[in-house]
């Protein structure tokens, strides 16, 4: 019987949670204001003068996200990043070190540019590692 065993490492699952919050706290952004004010993604993409594809694209996940691109989005959406690095805490149950793991950071916090109130809401976190495993 063979079998396979696909672990992606702690540095890359790292780097996929973070970068999974991001495209996250982006996407419920956007629905967000465009609930409020019908803000469709056609909108942001002709503020930033670029066309709608790419703006589904790096939504989506298909398109790399620069910090130059986050803060372009921001900025048409009149919002503003707020970014903190800090010692992840501990928690009861979680099954991977914790020097690896984003489950437990806090959330993610985001200021509404053109008001003094401030939203904080909770980041989606998966406790799964990413793994596939194949038997034959």
């Amino acid at each position: 019987m063979t079998s396979f065993h696909f672990d992606i490492g702690s540095q890359a699952r790292h780097a996929g949670r973070f970068i999974g919050r991001v495209r996250g706290e982006l996407l419920r952004a956007l629905a967000e204001k465009k609930a409020k004010a019908g803000f469709p993604q056609r909108v942001l993409a002709e503020k930033l003068g670029v066309e709608r594809a790419l703006i589904n694209r790096q939504l989506s996940g298909e398109a790399n996200l620069s910090l130059r691109s986050l803060a372009d989005l921001a900025w048409a959406m009149d919002m503003e990043i707020s970014f903190e690095l800090k010692k992840p805490m501990a928690r009861a149950g979680q099954n991977q070190p914790m020097t690896t793991s984003t489950v437990q950071h806090g959330q993610i916090k985001y200021i509404n540019g053109g008001g003094k109130r401030v939203s904080v809401f909770a980041a989606p976190a998966n406790a799964e590692p990413l793994q596939a495993k194949k038997s034959a």
